[in-house]
């Protein structure tokens, strides 16, 4: 992610931040094309752990950090992990989520203990569909895309309201494909997203409608979407509002906060990763009313065990928390840069 807001030399500052925010497209890890290539385990992390021993459930769980997974083994393991930690805890985790990547090319595992339900829009039922030209360009879209990440090439340029690859040629030739069928085909994306009953092309086109020309329609039928029943259709349409937010931070003030809170609090991890980031630009402002809807016990709770995460994938509730403690922007920006996330959690109870 990448803002400019601050003048003069902050500038640089504030990008070198925000770039390390999200730098990875490709959230849920597709964990090899080789059914028996090893990869290893960087970081276990967990969310929704309020009232949980987390090093009991770190002690039952059939892989360490560190350990090597493949395939199938992975799979197993993490079918054995739900058991475990639902005798530990009597009721099985919400989601384990595997994703890459971290700093060192490992696997961070994301375990949801708990969540709560999101109020979801009713699942449509029309029979809206891409034709195959469509898909078949998605599909190119996304290969390209895995093969950008698996070489290292992840950096995109989201100033004009869409991600570009900066680093990948070959993916930012598709990219700016899909940009022209967007702005050719605007009605039907839109149409895919609101009335197909099928899941996948909902998803499809949350994605495209971001590629699409920056309109009133456009911002309405993406923040809707992130109501869908669909954990993909949400993930795709929040991704989409985080980049036209970053490319144009006057649209903040045009969004409604309180699906996106829903969403922090949820047990998917898809939805509170990508909450958190679009929560951490509508924060940029330091809107009272919103800063105050954050302040209530549990989505602190919340932000807290996001913020002392390992990985890169803390900075959003970093930056939330520093706003909510009215830590200086500046300030604010050096700690999250320099991993001081006590100092941030401590400027939240001042006097304890």
């Amino acid at each position: 992610m990448r803002r400019t807001r601050l003048g003069g030399a902050t500038n640089k500052r504030v990008n070198e931040v925000k770039h390390y925010l999200l730098p990875f497209i490709l959230l849920l890890v597709a964990v090899a094309s080789a059914q028996d290539q090893q990869l290893r385990i960087g970081e276990v992390e967990f969310y929704g752990a309020a009232g949980v021993d987390l090093e009991k459930i770190r002690a039952a769980l059939p892989f360490r950090e560190g350990d090597t997974i493949s395939k199938e083994t992975g799979a197993q393991k993490f079918e054995q992990a739900k058991q475990a930690i639902k005798q530990l805890t009597g009721r099985t985790p919400t989601e384990i989520a595997p994703i890459c990547c971290d700093n060192h090319g490992g696997l961070i595992v994301f375990i949801g203990l708990s969540g709560q339900p999101m109020r979801y829009s009713l699942a449509p039922k029309g029979k809206a569909r891409f034709p195959a030209s469509v898909n078949k360009l998605y599909d190119e879209w996304w290969n390209t895309l895995k093969e950008g990440i698996r070489q290292g090439a992840s950096e995109e340029d989201w100033s004009q309201g869409y991600a570009l690859s900066k680093s990948y040629s070959p993916l930012r030739a598709i990219q700016l494909r899909v940009r022209a069928y967007a702005l050719r085909h605007d009605a039907l994306i839109r149409r895919v997203l609101e009335t197909s009953t099928d899941n996948d092309q909902r998803a499809k086109a949350a994605e495209l409608l971001g590629y699409a020309r920056s309109s009133d329609s456009q911002l309405t039928a993406l923040v809707r979407a992130c109501r869908d029943s669909n954990g993909d259709v949400r993930n795709n349409a929040t991704r989409a509002l985080v980049v036209l937010v970053v490319s144009k931070p006057e649209l903040a003030r045009r969004i409604q906060p309180g699906v996106f809170i829903e969403m922090l609090m949820s047990g998917t991890w898809t939805d509170v990763n990508k909450s958190s980031g679009l929560l951490a630009d509508l924060t940029h402002s330091r809107d009272p009313q919103l800063l105050a809807e954050l302040r209530r016990p549990a989505i602190i709770e919340r932000l807290v065990e996001m913020a002392r995460w390992r990985t890169g994938h803390a900075n959003s509730a970093r930056l939330i928390l520093g706003r909510i403690a009215g830590i200086d922007e500046t300030r604010l920006l050096q700690l999250v840069a320099a991993g001081q996330v006590d100092q941030i959690i401590n400027a939240l109870h001042p006097t304890r």
